[in-house]
Protein backbone atom coordinates (compact mmCIF):
# COMPACT_ATOMS: atom_id res chain seq x y z
CA UNK A 1 0.00 0.00 0.00
CA UNK A 2 3.11 2.01 0.86
CA UNK A 3 4.68 2.02 -2.72
CA UNK A 4 1.13 2.58 -4.15
CA UNK A 5 0.82 5.59 -2.19
CA UNK A 6 4.32 6.76 -3.21
CA UNK A 7 2.94 6.56 -6.76
CA UNK A 8 0.11 7.87 -7.06
CA UNK A 9 1.88 11.29 -4.86
CA UNK A 10 4.76 11.37 -7.34
CA UNK A 11 2.52 10.52 -10.66
CA UNK A 12 0.24 13.87 -8.79
CA UNK A 13 3.10 15.97 -8.36
CA UNK A 14 4.77 15.08 -11.86
CA UNK A 15 1.74 15.54 -13.89
CA UNK A 16 1.33 19.32 -13.62
CA UNK A 17 4.82 19.87 -14.31
CA UNK A 18 4.65 17.87 -18.00
CA UNK A 19 1.40 19.88 -18.55
CA UNK A 20 2.69 22.86 -17.92
CA UNK A 21 5.90 22.28 -20.01
CA UNK A 22 3.63 21.17 -22.99
CA UNK A 23 1.93 24.11 -22.31
CA UNK A 24 4.85 26.30 -23.11
CA UNK A 25 5.72 25.02 -25.43
CA UNK A 26 3.16 26.14 -27.67
CA UNK A 27 2.78 29.22 -26.42
CA UNK A 28 6.85 30.02 -26.89
CA UNK A 29 6.24 28.59 -30.89
CA UNK A 30 3.16 31.37 -31.48
CA UNK A 31 5.56 33.94 -29.90
CA UNK A 32 8.53 33.21 -32.04
CA UNK A 33 6.44 33.01 -35.46
CA UNK A 34 4.54 36.20 -34.29
CA UNK A 35 8.38 37.95 -34.34
CA UNK A 36 9.21 36.56 -36.88
CA UNK A 37 6.30 37.77 -39.26
CA UNK A 38 6.77 41.20 -37.12
CA UNK A 39 10.19 41.42 -38.53
CA UNK A 40 10.17 40.27 -41.92
CA UNK A 41 7.07 42.96 -42.07
CA UNK A 42 9.11 46.12 -40.98
CA UNK A 43 12.51 44.98 -42.85
CA UNK A 44 12.17 47.69 -45.24
CA UNK A 45 14.91 47.88 -48.45
CA UNK A 46 14.28 46.40 -51.41
CA UNK A 47 15.84 46.59 -55.12
CA UNK A 48 16.41 49.68 -56.59
CA UNK A 49 16.61 49.15 -60.75
CA UNK A 50 19.01 51.61 -62.71
CA UNK A 51 19.90 51.35 -66.15
CA UNK A 52 22.23 53.49 -68.81
CA UNK A 53 20.43 54.33 -72.12
CA UNK A 54 20.95 51.85 -74.70
CA UNK A 55 22.80 54.77 -77.16
CA UNK A 56 25.60 55.14 -74.84
CA UNK A 57 24.76 58.99 -74.19
CA UNK A 58 25.67 60.40 -70.35
CA UNK A 59 22.08 59.69 -69.01
CA UNK A 60 20.20 57.02 -67.46
CA UNK A 61 16.43 55.46 -68.20
CA UNK A 62 15.51 57.00 -65.14
CA UNK A 63 15.87 60.65 -63.89
CA UNK A 64 14.64 60.03 -60.10
CA UNK A 65 14.34 56.81 -57.92
CA UNK A 66 12.43 55.89 -54.86
CA UNK A 67 13.09 53.45 -52.21
CA UNK A 68 12.44 52.20 -48.55
CA UNK A 69 14.77 52.67 -45.54
CA UNK A 70 16.56 49.52 -45.22
CA UNK A 71 18.80 47.57 -47.04
CA UNK A 72 18.91 48.17 -50.74
CA UNK A 73 20.04 46.17 -53.65
CA UNK A 74 20.82 48.52 -56.80
CA UNK A 75 21.01 46.58 -59.81
CA UNK A 76 22.40 48.38 -62.71
CA UNK A 77 22.19 47.35 -65.97
CA UNK A 78 24.36 49.32 -69.09
CA UNK A 79 23.29 47.64 -72.79
CA UNK A 80 25.54 49.98 -74.18
CA UNK A 81 29.05 49.85 -74.98
CA UNK A 82 30.21 52.89 -73.24
CA UNK A 83 31.33 51.89 -69.72
CA UNK A 84 29.08 53.60 -67.23
CA UNK A 85 28.79 52.80 -63.47
CA UNK A 86 26.26 53.39 -60.65
CA UNK A 87 27.73 55.28 -57.21
CA UNK A 88 25.33 56.18 -54.54
CA UNK A 89 25.93 59.79 -52.71
CA UNK A 90 24.08 60.59 -49.51
CA UNK A 91 24.60 64.06 -47.46
CA UNK A 92 28.04 62.50 -46.05
CA UNK A 93 29.64 61.53 -49.22
CA UNK A 94 29.53 58.29 -51.26
CA UNK A 95 27.98 54.98 -49.84
CA UNK A 96 29.46 52.86 -52.83
CA UNK A 97 28.40 51.91 -56.00
CA UNK A 98 28.92 49.20 -58.69
CA UNK A 99 32.03 48.52 -61.24
CA UNK A 100 32.55 50.20 -64.49
CA UNK A 101 30.57 47.90 -66.80
CA UNK A 102 29.62 47.46 -70.66
CA UNK A 103 27.27 45.83 -72.14
CA UNK A 104 27.00 43.74 -68.83
CA UNK A 105 24.88 44.15 -65.36
CA UNK A 106 26.21 44.69 -61.99
CA UNK A 107 24.69 44.83 -58.27
CA UNK A 108 25.43 46.14 -54.99
CA UNK A 109 24.01 46.79 -51.97
CA UNK A 110 24.02 49.79 -49.63
CA UNK A 111 21.88 50.44 -45.77
CA UNK A 112 19.98 53.25 -47.12
CA UNK A 113 18.79 55.62 -44.53
CA UNK A 114 15.32 58.16 -45.17
CA UNK A 115 16.71 61.00 -46.45
CA UNK A 116 17.78 62.53 -50.04
CA UNK A 117 20.57 61.26 -52.26
CA UNK A 118 22.57 61.25 -55.36
CA UNK A 119 22.81 57.85 -57.98
CA UNK A 120 25.83 59.55 -60.57
CA UNK A 121 27.73 57.41 -63.22
CA UNK A 122 31.67 58.10 -61.49
CA UNK A 123 33.43 57.69 -65.22
CA UNK A 124 35.49 60.98 -65.71
CA UNK A 125 33.05 63.78 -67.20
CA UNK A 126 30.05 61.40 -67.39
CA UNK A 127 28.23 63.20 -64.26
CA UNK A 128 29.58 66.45 -65.34
CA UNK A 129 27.61 65.44 -68.96
CA UNK A 130 24.27 64.86 -66.81
CA UNK A 131 24.20 61.27 -66.10
CA UNK A 132 22.75 61.89 -62.36
CA UNK A 133 19.64 61.24 -60.83
CA UNK A 134 17.53 62.08 -57.69
CA UNK A 135 17.04 58.90 -55.09
CA UNK A 136 14.52 59.19 -52.09
CA UNK A 137 14.31 57.22 -49.34
CA UNK A 138 11.48 56.95 -47.07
Amino acid sequence: MKNKLSIALAISVLVPFGLASCGGDDGSSGESEATSDESSSTGGGGTIAITAVPDGSFAYEEESAEAEAGENTIEFENPASLPHDVQIEGPDGDLGGTETISEDSATFTVDLEPGDYTFYCSVTGHREGGMEGDLTVE
